[in-house]
């Protein structure tokens, strides 16, 4: 068999696990193994080809190690779901309280010293397992 097509099975492989796992790295490294199989079959020798496997695949894996930094935390994007959402007060004293949102009871404190209650508080940010409330 021919090496190239070594190099694309490989690529089919990796890119194929990547579907199931989600984390882009596989698909860098099946990027790069198929880039080795085109350098295979340009007729490179096989040094060739894996200083071309190589060198994408660092530059792949560090590409995606930028990028994954830049974009938010998965945990505050599913913080900013909450966000906006209205509560229900269970009780409330000052600036502290509880209230019942999804089914459970969570901690929550006024946004800016007191808010009223008898008025619908709305979540206007997460810290921890406490809510931020205001008006």
């Amino acid at each position: 068999m021919q090496g190239y097509v070594l190099w694309w099975i490989l690529a089919a492989v990796l890119v194929a696990v990547e579907l199931t796992s989600g984390t882009f790295y596989l698909l860098v490294y099946g990027l790069a193994a198929a880039a080795a199989g085109v350098a295979a079959w340009l007729g490179a020798g096989l040094v060739a080809q894996l200083a071309t496997a190589g060198v994408i695949a660092v530059a792949g894996t560090l590409a995606l190690r930028r990028w994954k930094r830049s974009t938010g935390h998965p945990e505050s994007n599913v913080q900013d779901l909450d966000i906006g959402q209205t509560v229900q007060v269970e009780s409330w004293q000052g600036s502290r309280g509880q209230v019942k949102y999804r089914g459970a009871l969570w901690d929550a404190e006024a946004e800016s010293g007191e808010v009223d209650t008898g008025r619908p508080l709305v979540i206007r940010a997460v810290r921890g397992n406490t809510l931020v409330l205001g008006n």
